[in-house]
């Protein structure tokens, strides 16, 4: 039962901060389309943007700086130049897929959903022109801390679940992977099957004589990704259980009104918007603001 003397719609409100989102990006939303659906795919494409507002120290694997002065000067330069924007605040969107800003699931970054794995071509992507360096950067971002994994060349289908991948990463840096203590596979499955599994099912993969679990939570059924899911619905349950809370406080809060307006507001009209990344819950009629929960940091480079 909601209280009809006190109106709000808090998701429905990020929804359309959403899709006010989404036509910055040069993006539209299809009708079809309800809030939830709204709010998890624009999460889902932020997560493929790096937040080019914060500085990151880069770090390189044993394994990439001894395959540095093998590779062609162009690819160097380029690996050279990535760093430097990463350190200096500046976007590398230009060197990331085109279809970065897709909300198509069958073009889904699952490298990405599953391991948190990003990927960059060594050349500047053209809209309409095909990329000609066969040659990608492969990093892993925690923190402020850039992890360049390897080089290698554009992976094809089931090649995009790449164990040696995550062996670099092993060796270099375990603490960015899930490998918990004491599990052991029940059965093992082949390399080239793995892909296909992780693009829909949260799935324990073979690993060192135990198993490593997705690094950001694997992909839902839908095809969401994990850490997407339990955020949209973190942020639209407590918007729920701020509503119940402003309704239960109705009393407390016309009192507050009376002391500055008059007469008093048939209805309270309480609207979200954000200030200093907060999620805040404003009274249009006394501009009076509460402040409810910080918004997630990845939604906070939203612009």
């Amino acid at each position: 039962f909601r209280s009809e003397a006190v109106k709000m719609n808090f998701r429905h409100d990020f929804a359309e901060m959403a899709r006010e989102e989404f036509r910055n990006l040069g993006m539209s939303v299809p009708k079809e389309w309800d809030d939830y659906e709204i709010c998890i795919k624009l999460f889902q494409v932020l997560q493929r943007h790096i937040n080019s507002n914060i500085p990151y120290y880069v770090l390189y694997s044993k394994e990439l700086l001894q395959k540095l002065p093998y590779l062609p000067e162009s690819d160097r330069r380029e690996i050279k130049r990535i760093e430097w924007c990463l350190r200096n605040c500046q976007s590398i969107t230009e060197y990331m897929s085109r279809d970065i800003n897709t909300t198509s699931m069958r073009k889904s970054d699952f490298m990405l959903k599953n391991w948190e794995i990003y990927h960059v071509h060594l050349e500047k992507v053209q809209k309409n022109k095909k990329c000609t360096n066969p040659h990608l950067l492969f990093f892993q971002i925690k923190g402020q801390v850039a992890h360049f994994i390897d080089v290698k060349k554009h992976p094809q289908g089931s090649d995009w679940f790449d164990r040696d991948l995550l062996e670099i990463v092993y060796q270099n840096w375990p603490n960015l992977l899930v490998y918990p203590n004491g599990l052991r596979p029940c059965e093992n499955l082949p390399d080239n099957q793995i892909y296909e599994l992780t693009k829909r099912c949260v799935a324990f993969i073979p690993f060192h004589g135990g198993v490593l679990f997705p690094t950001s939570m694997g992909v839902m059924s839908s095809g969401d990704s994990g850490t997407a899911v339990r955020a949209i619905q973190f942020i639209f349950n407590s918007f729920a259980l701020w509503e119940k809370q402003l309704e239960k406080d109705e009393k407390r809060l016309r009192t507050e009104i009376n002391r500055i307006h008059h007469p008093m507001p048939e209805k309270l009209d309480f609207s979200l918007i954000i200030e200093k990344n907060n999620f805040v819950a404003y009274e249009e009629y006394a501009q009076i603001k509460v402040k409810m929960f910080v918004v997630p940091l990845l939604l906070q480079s939203a612009k």
